[in-house]
């Protein structure tokens, strides 16, 4: 390059610093990303979870589905007894007859067991023929209390059957075989109740049946027209 072109170079790269601003020569912007003579942006603050979404209506709360228990079967009615010979299985049958022995070695104080007492008092009309069981096994026995008591348990409960092959039951089953002993009165004692409580099942008379609609009775009969008053 020879000397006399080196002032035009210089003052050509004179007149381009004054003429453009630093960076834009080849369409590149500053290194701030800002206009020459304007202050810097401010640095951008990172949106939050409840900016980014918009504003919505207020959307109904979701309620958890109600747990359904994998386990629940329809519940089944209550068992109905009447008293009568087989309404109970082999095994309730040999449970009361271990209720009603453990209440008879209690009471003739073998063996004390006041719970055993408790159970004696909570049993119901499906106890009748264990019940007649016991007192005709502890009826010949020298001690009373055992078949007295159990005889008051069976009168008692006479008072709640309503079946009267119930009460035929208890006639002729109490004392079977058994015409003798200390005990035969309290023997006696049942078969009557039952047969007084048998009578008093057969003279209730059943209600009337009141009609929704009772028939009226015409004033005037009707009568066809052939008929002769």
């Amino acid at each position: 390059m020879s000397k006399r072109a080196l002032p035009a170079i210089f003052f050509l790269l004179l007149w381009l610093e004054t003429s453009f601003p630093a960076g834009s020569i080849f369409g590149q912007s500053s290194p701030s990303g800002t206009k020459p003579g304007s202050s810097p942006a401010a640095p951008r603050r990172p949106n939050t979870p409840s900016e980014t979404q918009p504003p919505s209506a207020a959307s109904p709360v979701k309620m958890a589905p109600p747990v359904v228990s994998t386990n629940s079967e329809p519940r089944k009615p209550p068992r109905r007894f009447t008293g009568r010979p087989g309404e109970l299985s082999p095994e309730e049958e040999e449970r009361l007859d271990a209720i009603i022995e453990r209440f008879i070695q209690h009471d003739l104080g073998l063996r004390p067991d006041p719970k055993a007492v408790q159970e004696f008092q909570q049993l119901g009309v499906e106890a009748i023929p264990a019940l007649v069981r016991a007192l005709n096994r502890t009826a010949p026995l020298a001690h009373r209390c055992p078949p007295a008591l159990i005889a008051k348990k069976l009168n008692s409960l006479m008072l709640r059957v309503e079946d009267v092959e119930v009460l035929d039951f208890i006639r002729r089953e109490v004392g079977a075989g058994i015409r003798s002993g200390p005990n035969v009165a309290f023997l006696d004692s049942v078969r009557f109740n039952a047969m007084l409580r048998k009578r008093e099942l057969l003279s209730r008379t059943p209600p009337p049946n009141k009609s929704l609609f009772p028939a009226e009775l015409p004033t005037n009969p009707i009568r066809s027209p052939g008929e002769k008053p």
